[in-house]
């Protein structure tokens, strides 16, 4: 399942210097991943919208990404990726959530009436790994679309920018 040889993979996916066809074809690794990303990602949505169901939310973005996912392999009838695209997905923002989350605790929860309590670098450093972010994902669905860097750019920004809209729909945080 997830061994050092898969997590060494999942390292260089996030270097972008391998691919999600390097990850094994394994349904288990996805649900795994899938649950260390929710796991590493829920103390920043507690921080950050406390009003929420965490829980709910985790499971919406989990579901929307796997759904676009699938839809968007589907329509280039390249389904047999979906498992490793997404353990590729799910296991590179587990990563890059994992280095995040301190930069989260530091920037504090936005306050009302304030431009923020948390420091510059810690801002400047969330951006950086907000690009990071954007490159991974566009890597991985470029890889796995097989389509070209602007194609990819756009389906990315959709996977992204889509899973925080379906969620706000959804919760309305």
């Amino acid at each position: 399942m997830l061994n050092y040889a898969t997590l060494q993979r999942l390292i260089g996916i996030a270097l972008l210097r391998e691919g999600p066809q390097n990850l094994p074809a394994s349904q288990n690794l996805m649900f795994v991943l899938a649950l260390a990303t929710a796991a590493i990602n829920y103390p920043g949505i507690v921080l950050y919208t406390p009003d929420a169901q965490p829980l709910l939310q985790l499971g919406l973005l989990l579901g929307f990404n796997a759904a676009f996912v699938y839809i968007a392999l589907a329509l280039r009838n390249l389904r047999p990726r979906f498992v490793q695209s997404m353990s590729a997905l799910f296991g590179t923002d587990a990563l890059i959530s994992a280095v995040a989350l301190p930069v989260l605790f530091l920037l504090g929860p936005p306050v009302a009436g304030e431009a923020g309590a948390g420091s510059g670098v810690a801002a400047i450093a969330f951006l950086l790994l907000l690009v990071w972010n954007i490159a991974v994902v566009n890597h991985i669905l470029r890889q796995a679309l097989d389509v070209s860097r602007f194609i990819g750019l756009l389906i990315t920004l959709g996977y992204i920018f889509g899973a925080s809209v379906f969620v706000f729909m959804v919760t309305g945080a």
